[in-house]
């Protein structure tokens, strides 16, 4: 027996307009009244016809995450901890989400307009072009650091000062010769993480020098190992090293072991974004922490409301980071 929208309103008690305010995730119904249309939507197992709605409202039911470089993201925890963040905001609306990896697929399922709306992870300049994402027109909040003067909201980290907590928490310690592995200049996210690098050397008095910083094609540091103990080998003043994201700093680790080196001992490590990984690793990783789960949910919050046609008056919304100690931090041995 097909369950139909008048059979939840009855089961409730309200109009069957106060069911589709709470199927479209729109104002205009109570809290406690939403918490009973929701709880009778679920007892009777409702599952309302996406397609006829989709041809009454001219929209598609689905929204688009876009996952630029999709094989190594989902392999980084970074991301794949923030898109259980995404996937849990939209579990609290009637949405679906589609996923793409390739460009092929992303530009079939904008172009097409296929989806209502888009959360789409930082892209890099040569990736997805600034003029293509605007054509398309569909709602879109980016995830992750993006361009400084983007059209789109955008949900992030507080990258420079992640990284200025890092370099002081170390300074603290002892280190004076500090070092960064970063990711690609052609990230935002790298380009942030670099200027707040090297203003907190500034600010503390330590000198910047470019020798300190090493760069990777990607933030994949496994991939760049045998670098990184390059790197390492011949930069050995280095007591502490601070690094972009948990995942490279991680590889930082590995590469160390790879010349002799131990952390903390030998060099202190920090990474960065505390995903749950960095915890359960040995020694367990020194980060600075922000809310990666937050950061999903927000971004599907900003899409829904933009699909409302709200009016989003913070773009940027920043997310604050906060240093935690643990195992890959220690005093220096020489100064």
């Amino acid at each position: 027996m097909n369950v139909s929208i008048k059979d939840v309103a009855l089961k409730a008690g309200v109009s069957i307009a106060s069911v589709s305010r709470v199927l479209s995730s729109k104002p205009g119904v109570g809290a406690e009244t939403a918490e009973r249309i929701r709880k009778a939507i679920e007892e009777l197992d409702y599952r309302p016809n996406l397609g006829a709605r989709g041809l009454a409202k001219r929209n598609t039911g689905n929204i688009a995450v876009v996952v630029p470089r999709g094989s190594f993201i989902l392999n980084n925890p970074f991301f794949s901890t923030v898109l259980e963040g995404i996937a849990k905001g939209i579990d609290q609306t009637n949405y679906n989400m589609l996923m793409s990896f390739t460009s092929s697929q992303q530009k079939r399922l904008l172009e097409t307009q296929s989806v209502d709306g888009v959360v789409l992870f930082s892209p890099r300049n040569e990736e997805l072009s600034l003029e293509w994402l605007k054509s398309i027109g569909l709602p879109m909040v980016v995830v992750g650091s993006y361009l400084e003067d983007s059209p789109f909201p955008c949900v992030r980290p507080d990258d420079e000062d992640g990284i200025r907590q890092a370099v002081v928490a170390l300074h603290q310690l002892g280190h004076r010769n500090i070092g960064i592995v970063n990711g690609p200049m052609s990230s935002m996210h790298s380009v942030r993480c670099l200027n707040g690098y090297k203003s907190t050397l500034l600010e503390l008095g330590l000198d910047y020098s470019s020798e300190n910083v090493f760069e990777i094609e990607e933030f994949d540091a496994f991939k760049a190992t045998k670098e990184v103990a390059e790197f390492l080998k011949d930069h050995r003043k280095i007591t502490g090293v601070v690094c972009s994201s948990d995942y490279l700093a991680i590889g930082v680790i590995k590469a160390a072991s790879m010349i002799g080196l131990t952390v903390p001992e030998d060099l202190s490590v920090v990474g960065a974004d505390d995903v749950p990984l960095s915890n359960f690793i040995t020694p367990s990783l020194s980060s600075v922490h922000v809310d990666l789960v937050g950061i999903g949910k927000r971004s599907t919050s900003i899409l829904m409301d933009m699909i409302q046609g709200k009016q989003i008056r913070k773009k940027d919304v920043v997310f604050n980071m906060e240093y935690v100690n643990r195992a890959t931090t220690d005093v220096p041995k020489i100064n």
